[in-house]
């Protein structure tokens, strides 16, 4: 492995850390590719917290220029996928990858995912559950986000038993068609590393909330989103003493 090949495949691994892009900026201005590196720089940089307004104007100013001479280039290079769509860049690099249906990902995931930063997944359709499930480059999410996907318990059922997606640290499935086998899976085990969990406008009952809300593996939720679904008062109460705050009902 190259030390190209090398970069891509750490930040891959860790789509949360600076380190890797830094190092892949680099790369890149050793590479002939000065303006790349200092788009990736700062745009990190603008993720500092302790930045004062004339440090931010300034870092601000330079990554309009960027989003507006480079990105349309730096974008237009990217494979063009039928019903797959690319997301903005953040800290430097794409994150994100939006899929009409499981179709577009499950026959084109090695050239998905050999673009460096994406690790989250937005789709809009669940059709090919068992077959999304097998695709070993789920392993790079850590976002999963179903909106209205119109998936139903089942299909989800067999999505999210995926061994390849144990790294989700964010999972969506808002608006879908899911009630209690689901959430109680969740609460079993199947996400250890969660920090948010959005399961509004679904059906989940007063059991799938209680598992929730006993499950001993909801220890780095910082939110949970349970709005609009059958729970009685009673269950509710039971959400809000685990959760307090976190929990929207």
């Amino acid at each position: 492995m190259n030390d190209h090949d090398a970069l891509l495949h750490a930040i891959g691994e860790h789509p949360e850390e600076d380190t890797p892009r830094l190092m892949f900026a680099d790369w890149l201005e050793e590479n002939g590719q000065p303006e790349r590196a200092d788009f990736v720089r700062n745009q990190i940089e603008l993720t500092r917290r302790e930045l004062t307004a004339a440090e931010r104007h300034q870092l601000v100013k330079k990554n309009v220029y960027y989003l507006t001479n480079w990105v349309p280039h730096w974008k237009a290079q990217l494979p063009r996928i039928d019903g797959i769509e690319w997301g903005d860049f953040n800290r430097g690099l794409i994150e994100e990858v939006q899929a009409a249906d499981d179709r577009s990902v499950i026959q084109h995931a090695n050239t998905i995912f050999s673009v460096p930063g994406i690790h989250v997944l937005r789709l809009r359709r669940l059709r090919r559950a068992q077959a999304l499930a097998e695709v070993p480059q789920l392993a790079r999410l850590r976002a999963l986000k179903m909106v209205s996907a119109g998936a139903h318990e089942d299909g989800l059922g067999i999505l999210l038993a995926s061994p390849h997606l144990g790294q989700l640290v964010v999972l969506d499935l808002h608006g879908n068609r899911i009630d209690n086998v689901v959430s109680v899976n969740i609460a079993g085990g199947w996400f250890q590393n969660l920090t948010e969990l959005w399961l509004g406008s679904n059906r989940v009952g007063n059991r799938g909330a209680r598992a929730l809300a006993s499950s001993p593996y909801m220890t780095q939720l910082r939110l949970l989103d349970l709005q609009d679904n059958p729970i009685d008062h009673a269950a509710c109460s039971t959400l809000r003493s685990r959760f307090g705050s976190k929990v929207k009902l």
